[in-house]
């Protein structure tokens, strides 16, 4: 694979392109055993920009692994933060990439394990797709996952069968639903799990129906669970008196990495 790196010369009426070849860089992480640990990698360059690596699933400023990353960089220094979870140390560190190729292991370190205890990890906001939510889940250290198919006017299942098996199970256990939905609007949003279709919200203005209307149906559902998505929104009084509400979100979105997010819904 060759990159392109251009020099911008001073007083010169043109641009000198020198090619130069793109190294190879591999990148392994373990765990205590010296076993593949699948991981979220944080890789910049020394401008600080996040690089990434062909078909493996990406989001800003990282991407995850299944715990072996190969990519094709120029020579230079290079700066990683590769995570797992709360219950892994940070491992952060840089590297020489070398014109010959460079291999580089990182052991990540566990410090807790709670599902041991009998807690469960889950994250009840996942907008991903789904073919790429086995090794999310994974590299996040996940245990539930119910992932969001329809939202407001967007619905996966438009014009085509539901699967008859939408909770899938991985080892460790780690569990899947492809059934998770959310009604964001002006007041805020809800989170509805354990339904077999998706709520008739389609077609829903940021204020009508009122988002009680697709609340009280949900309700006639055996098993259905409801969350309210963050505790600051305007309609929030009103989901708690209704009663109909199971769960709140306190640890949600707005929470980055880096950074708090403040925006309205």
């Amino acid at each position: 694979m060759r990159a392109t790196r251009f020099i911008f010369l001073s007083g010169c009426l043109g641009i000198l392109a020198v090619q130069t070849e793109a190294a190879p860089f591999h990148l392994r992480v373990n765990d205590a055993a010296g076993k593949p640990l699948p991981c979220r990698i944080h890789l910049y360059n020394a401008a600080g920009k996040p690089l990434f690596t062909k078909g493996l699933p990406a989001w800003r400023d990282h991407f995850v692994c299944d715990g072996n990353a190969k990519l094709n960089l120029l020579a230079g220094q290079y700066r990683y933060e590769i995570e797992r979870g709360p219950e892994y140390e940070t491992a952060a560190g840089k590297v020489d990439l070398k014109k010959d190729g460079t291999r580089l292991v990182v052991p990540l370190k566990r410090i807790a394990d709670l599902a041991k205890a009998g807690w469960f990890s889950g994250d009840l906001h996942i907008h991903r797709p789904l073919k790429d939510i086995p090794l999310l889940i994974r590299a996040e250290d996940l245990h539930i996952a119910p992932v969001i198919t329809w939202w407001n006017n967007r619905n996966l299942w438009k014009g085509q069968p539901i699967p008859a098996n939408i909770l899938g199970e991985l080892p460790g256990p780690r569990f899947i639903h492809a059934m998770a939905g959310e009604d964001e609007r002006e007041g805020g949003a809800l989170l509805y799990f354990h339904l077999n279709e998706p709520l008739a919200i389609t077609g829903s203005t940021r204020e009508f129906p009122s988002p009680m209307k697709f609340l009280t149906a949900a309700r006639k559902h055996d098993g259905v669970w409801v969350d309210i998505e963050k505790p600051f929104w305007w309609d929030v009084p009103l989901w708690l008196a209704s009663g109909r509400c199971d769960s709140i979100g306190l640890a949600n979105n707005h929470m980055c990495r880096s950074s708090v997010y403040a925006s309205e819904a």
